[in-house]
């Protein structure tokens, strides 16, 4: 790492490299005493870097910081800045939905297709039974004959409540799209699918066809920013150790069976292992986008 500037406060420390990332300048923000070093990832960035903070320190409050900032919200999801934090469903229908829509359009095409699927799983009998008789899981042997092997997928499409949904598609909004934006969206695509495939048929195994949701895929995101950011933290992905935290003691509530509802807790458990070991597998290719 190559040290740009230091400031007293986190904030403009945030925003130059918000800034930063929009002129594709790659850097983090490091915490040394009472300051906030900006620093860059590659050393031949530094001359552009200069000439851009000296006019940042001239003119902090030139619009063109502020709207990098709003655009590159990333980091608000991840780390405590200035301890103010947006809320996170007003980010998903602010002013710059738009921009959000074409830098993200993996992230929220499955999105769109979750809330399709719960619409027609309520709207009517008849769209639910449609659902039902399409979209779960079933026994390999059954697939083998009836070469219906997309219900291996679609399991993720399935939500029972509207607080299943949210939570799922919450969590799938903060996580999937740091992989879009720094991995690609192939990446982001085998991603899925590998966490999906490894969750879904493990939970069909373990307890039969009757489950749904996107939670396999979220804790697999999860152990995969997880570890990538503990592997290549120079890549720009780090998540806070409290989510970490949250998610694993949820996971652990589930095996404990002390809630109202069940838990695909085979879904969770591969779903994260198989996020961890794509990390690994990253990491070791070494590539970012």
């Amino acid at each position: 790492m190559f040290t740009l500037v230091c400031f007293s406060s986190p904030q403009p420390a945030y925003t130059l490299v918000d800034y930063l990332s929009s002129q594709h300048i790659s850097g983090v923000v490091s915490k040394s005493e009472e300051q906030y070093c900006v620093e860059l990832v590659n050393e031949a960035d530094m001359a552009q870097a200069q000439i851009i903070t000296a006019h940042f320190i001239n003119a902090p409050h030139d619009p063109r910081y502020q709207a990098a900032s709003w655009d590159n919200d990333n980091h608000q999801l991840y780390t405590s800045r200035s301890g103010n934090n947006s809320s996170i469903f007003n980010r998903l229908f602010n002013r710059q939905s738009k921009s959000q829509l074409t830098r993200y359009p993996l992230t929220y095409l499955i999105m769109l297709v979750n809330i399709v699927v719960f619409g027609m799983m309520i709207v009517s009998i008849e769209t639910r039974l449609w659902v039902d008789s399409r979209l779960f899981i079933a026994p390999i042997h059954e697939l083998q004959q009836t070469g219906q092997w997309w219900r291996l997928l679609t399991p993720n499409f399935l939500h029972f409540s509207g607080i299943h949904i949210t939570f799922n598609l919450l969590w799938w909004w903060i996580l999937a799209r740091p992989i879009e934006q720094h991995l690609g969206k192939i990446s982001l695509v085998i991603t899925f699918l590998i966490i999906s495939f490894s969750a879904n048929i493990g939970q069909l195994y373990v307890d039969g066809p009757n489950f749904g949701g996107m939670s396999g895929v979220v804790y697999g995101l999860l152990g995969f920013t997880w570890w990538l950011g503990w592997l290549k933290p120079q890549w720009g992905f780090k998540i806070q150790p409290q989510i970490v935290g949250f998610m694993l003691v949820w996971l652990m509530i589930g095996y404990a069976d002390v809630l109202f509802v069940s838990m695909a807790n085979t879904a969770h458990s591969l779903g994260l292992v198989s996020g961890c070991l794509l990390a690994l597998g990253w990491a070791k290719m070494g590539r970012s986008k």
